[in-house]
């Protein structure tokens, strides 16, 4: 409470409308994440305040509150949550581009591919991710592993293809029909 308290002083003293400062504090939040792939810094910078914008003016006039904090917050959450849709949205297809070798690095591609895998293996629980790891890149066996953990060898394989079923839908975008 200290915090919005503090945030709505100093939105208070910028002389712009609570739309303008929920642009302003939502770039200054999607500054801080990584830029993604094929994007210059800049170039991503102004994509992402033409999403804010847009998204915090509709939300601004939609807003049916005369509370100016209503309103700046509103238009706030409206601008952050299509800023972080868009974001991952592009993440979704430059992973979905390497895995299908439509970007090619310097070298053969693999460079990109493997960084590509490790991020998405990130999003995995820590138990998924040394399964994977160990199987795929250190070269452990199922068996071995099995033995390890001291459960069956069935146990391993089907967290394995479970691991490996989260990490298709993270690397690959849904397909729709229709």
């Amino acid at each position: 409470m200290v915090y919005t308290e503090l945030l709505w002083k100093v939105v208070g003293m910028m002389q712009t409308t609570e739309w303008e400062c929920a642009v302003r504090f939502c770039l200054r939040r999607v500054a801080t994440w990584k830029t993604p792939p094929n994007w210059s810094h800049h170039d991503w910078m102004e994509e992402m305040l033409a999403e804010a914008e847009a998204a915090s003016w509709k939300a601004y006039m939609d807003c049916r509150s005369e509370d100016p904090r209503r309103r700046f917050w509103c238009a706030y959450q409206h601008a952050i949550n299509a800023c972080l849709q868009r974001y991952r949205q592009e993440w979704r297809y430059a992973s979905h581009c390497v895995a299908c070798g439509e970007t090619v690095s310097s070298h053969d591609g693999t460079g990109e591919l493997n960084h590509t895998i490790q991020l998405a293996l990130t999003c995995l629980p820590p138990r998924d991710q040394r399964l994977l790891r160990a199987v795929f890149w250190e070269g452990y066996t199922e068996a071995e592993i099995a033995r390890e953990e001291s459960v069956s060898v069935q146990a391993i394989s089907k967290r394995k293809r479970a691991a490996l079923k989260r990490l298709a839908r993270i690397l690959l975008p849904p397909v729709r029909h229709g």
